[in-house]
């Protein structure tokens, strides 16, 4: 179970600096940097070969949506799933191997995971520094959960698509990789946000005061040499090349593409931390904000109410998004979210031509066994958990296809015949081999109704 099919990160060390130089080449200098104050090209180049949406018109596929939960890693929550790359123990920094004990629902305290901490624990590709993450000494970390624990989850991998190679965008944390949710990239950004004192509500471009740590622009040479850094976990160089920027970025997202191309979409999270489009300038003052960036509450009223927009971002908000730490959340009632959000999807109009993506937005300080590719200064981290659920979706399918964020954006501009916004959407693979279009299909005997279930009590 531990067999793993990524190249050896010893060979790919080697080879980083001749890669590096062939990225110049190639214009991917800009996306190693992805840090400049309006990282990539102009807006209007940056839409490559972006078409009309009637562009293709070979799937049934309208609508699309894409679930973005927080914090756990696949072998977190399907390490012990049949046929799956998993894992049922793991290895300490010291070399000792050790069970992964059954993972509580209510995980009271964060574990780090940080940029730093998914250097720590990748090390290198030897994935043994899980343990040396910030709070990685509980060892709480070193849990999984199995079909007991997520009766739902492994219910839905069962009738359609559970994908064993989806790796977070980078290493961690939170907000950059929700910005790789919209964007295919970060900006260089390496961290959540820093609050120097002065409060405005939402925060990022509305507040002046907030900063967060960056990548400088950096030339292939330096590229080069923090990506070795990174290889060897030596954060202090890969701190050099960091500089302190206000979180507000007029770099292209996938909503950019999609009013070009006259398709419709929604953004259900127009506050909290996680809200990647709170740090867009020309988004967050528009107005698309409020028609189109809206309260995550109103994605259920959407569906009964049929007024979907053919994509659709869902944050499911703290208390759903099964966030580990502060506030006592529980893996059940995130779980049970996801069931009453599928449930009406699928009694709805919209399931017969939907595909839903539902993922983790990073490792969150949990195990995995899966050394993730080493694609530039940014990343990839950890996996983490992925399901593909559509009346279209192969039926009890594990996909090992190799995938990060920018693949369900790849995804979406194929559907849509959109074009890319970066090199990671432009090179990432489109996720269709989760799909089989020619079987014929009827789309009521592909729901799966599902009574949420009663959750354990939560200790005052």
């Amino acid at each position: 179970m531990h067999d793993c099919l990524m190249p050896s990160r010893t060979l790919h060390l080697a080879a980083v600096i001749a890669v590096s130089l062939a990225m110049v080449a190639g214009g991917l200098i800009w996306l190693l940097s992805g840090n400049q104050e309006e990282p990539g090209p102009p807006r209007a180049d940056a839409r490559d070969g972006a078409a009309s949406k009637e562009a293709d018109a070979s799937h049934p596929i309208e609508h699309v949506i894409f679930i973005i939960k927080e914090n756990r890693t696949f072998d977190h929550y399907f390490g012990r799933y049949p046929g799956a790359d998993g894992a049922t123990e793991g290895r300490l920094s010291n070399g000792e191997m050790i069970a992964l004990n059954p993972a509580a629902d209510v995980l009271g305290h964060d574990l780090g995971h940080g940029f730093f901490d998914g250097l720590k624990a990748i090390n290198g590709g030897r994935m043994d520094g899980f343990d040396t993450v910030t709070d990685g000494f509980t060892l709480d970390g070193y849990t999984q959960f199995g079909r007991a624990g997520l009766p739902a989850y492994w219910a839905y991998a069962d009738n359609f698509v559970l994908g064993d190679r989806m790796f977070s965008s980078m290493y961690g944390p939170t907000f950059p990789e929700h910005l790789y949710t919209v964007a295919a990239q970060a900006g260089g950004v390496t961290g959540n946000k820093i609050n120097r004192g002065e409060k405005v509500p939402g925060g990022y471009c509305d507040d002046p005061s907030e900063r967060v740590d960056r990548f400088e622009k950096l030339s292939s040479r330096q590229s080069a040499m923090v990506m070795a850094a990174e290889e060897r976990v030596d954060t202090d160089r890969v701190d050099d090349f960091w500089r302190r920027d206000a979180p507000c970025f007029d770099f292209d997202v996938l909503p950019d593409l999609l009013n070009d191309a006259g398709v419709s979409w929604r953004y259900y999270g127009d506050a909290g931390f996680y809200s990647a489009l709170l740090a867009i300038r020309h988004i967050r003052f528009s107005r698309y904000w409020g028609p189109n960036v809206v309260a995550n509450e109103r994605f259920l009223s959407d569906v009964r109410n049929e007024r979907l927009q053919e994509v659709s971002w869902v944050l499911p908000g703290v208390g759903h998004d099964e966030h580990p730490g502060a506030g006592n959340h529980s893996v059940c009632e995130g779980e049970n979210w996801t069931v009453r959000h599928m449930n009406a999807l699928m009694r709805s109009k919209y399931w017969k031509n939907t595909a839903i993506v539902i993922t983790w937005d990073d490792f969150g300080g949990f195990y995995d066994h899966v050394p993730p590719p080493h694609l530039d200064v940014m990343g990839l981290g950890p996996r983490v958990p992925l399901l593909i659920i559509s009346p279209w979706a192969k039926q009890g399918r594990v996909d090992h296809t190799t995938w990060e964020f920018s693949s369900v954006l790849k995804m979406i501009e194929t559907l849509f015949g959109l074009g890319s916004l970066t090199e990671r959407d432009r090179r990432a693979d489109d996720m269709m081999s989760a799909f089989d279009f020619d079987r014929p299909t009827k789309s009521k005997d592909r729901r799966l109704i599902l009574e949420p279930r009663d959750c354990p009590p939560i200790a005052p």
